[in-house]
């Protein structure tokens, strides 16, 4: 899939080397110290950044406004109207990218309605649905998990999936590929597919690619090396490969 060279691996040793060491990584199973409402707040975020980080960053700032969609004041309102009224102000006040004024024809809100959904429906809520995922062990587990979250959610698709499980600490052996990443492979001289993002199946081929022909060899799970190139990122951009 990936043309991945030795002088590909050796570019990226030597970014390991500068910036591994002070690269953050999640604390595996991080969620069990974590509330129902983190854990939703964290869901809420993975929908809207899809199109804009921006909003995003906004709405993480804004405790008002995180207060008004809280999993726990949002669980007691049965009417699904209210709920996507309240859900629908709150995408929209912060500049959602996709959040319609029209909510009858607004994804992320419908999403989040039915994501909300899902999430009451576990016998703990949140925390239940991430004790169900810690079960899935095994070689396959992590792309188990992976598949679930993807699976049960709306909005929520490849790169979504992977960065909110590794943030979670429930998922290490994946790698989320957002922008920045992309660059940084192409900086080095590897490209990806066109429409990647949008194809699941090939999504997962890309993936497996990294995590065998250059996490395997560099000796690091997947979790270090998509920190290590997300945190770093202007560092690395910056760098002149011999």
């Amino acid at each position: 899939m990936l043309d991945i060279n030795k002088n590909h691996i050796e570019k990226f040793e030597e970014i390991k080397k500068k910036f591994l060491n002070k690269t953050e990584v999640p604390q595996e199973n991080n969620w069990k110290q974590r509330s129902n409402n983190d854990i939703w707040l964290g869901l809420i975020i993975q929908v809207i950044v899809v199109g804009s980080s921006a909003p995003a960053d906004k709405f993480d700032k804004d405790e008002k406004l995180k207060n008004e969609v809280s999993y726990e004041k949002l669980i007691r309102i049965d009417n699904k109207d209210e709920l996507k009224k309240k859900i629908n102000k709150v995408l929209r006040t912060v500049g959602t990218r996709y959040a319609s004024s029209d909510i009858s024809k607004c994804k992320k809100t419908n999403a989040l309605v039915h994501n909300l959904m899902v999430l009451k429906n576990f016998k703990e809520g949140p925390k239940g649905l991430l004790k169900r995922l810690s079960k899935f062990e095994g070689k396959n587990g992590d792309i188990r998990k992976i598949k679930y979250f993807m699976k049960i959610f709306r909005f929520i698709q490849s790169k979504s999936a992977r960065d909110n499980l590794m943030s979670l600490g429930l998922v290490k052996n994946a790698v989320a590929l957002d922008i920045r990443i992309q660059n940084i492979f192409k900086k080095i001289g590897i490209q990806f597919p066109r429409g990647f993002e949008n194809n699941p199946k090939l999504y997962d081929e890309i993936e497996k690619d990294i995590l065998t022909k250059i996490c395997q060899p560099l000796g690091i799970y997947g979790i270090q090396f998509d920190r290590m190139l997300y945190q770093n990122y202007k560092e690395i951009m910056g760098l002149k490969f011999e």
